[in-house]
């Protein structure tokens, strides 16, 4: 599941899995995984098609649904669409 500390710790290197993999610390590797990692950049990716135009409205809304999934809470629903008008 994602929380806020994952995605604090994946805005803190920007989205930069590089850099996460060289430069985070145990600790934060520990929190957030490489699996973590690329269900946040998927999730970051698809929410670009979708504020792009690039997307159907059904990818759109299954995409919200895998989010909401995803997430533990409505504070790191708000969080993780931030980072997506952010990042896309």
């Amino acid at each position: 599941m994602i929380n806020l500390e994952k995605i604090a710790i994946y805005k803190k290197f920007a989205g930069d899995i590089d850099g996460w993999t060289r430069m985070a610390s145990a600790t934060e590797k520990a929190i957030l995984t490489g699996d973590d990692w690329r269900q946040i950049d998927s999730f970051v990716q698809d929410f670009g098609l979708v504020k792009a135009g690039l997307a159907s409205a059904r990818y759109a809304e299954k995409l919200h649904t895998r989010i909401a999934e995803s997430v533990t809470d409505a504070e790191t629903l708000a969080a993780l669409k931030e980072l997506g008008e952010q990042l896309a």
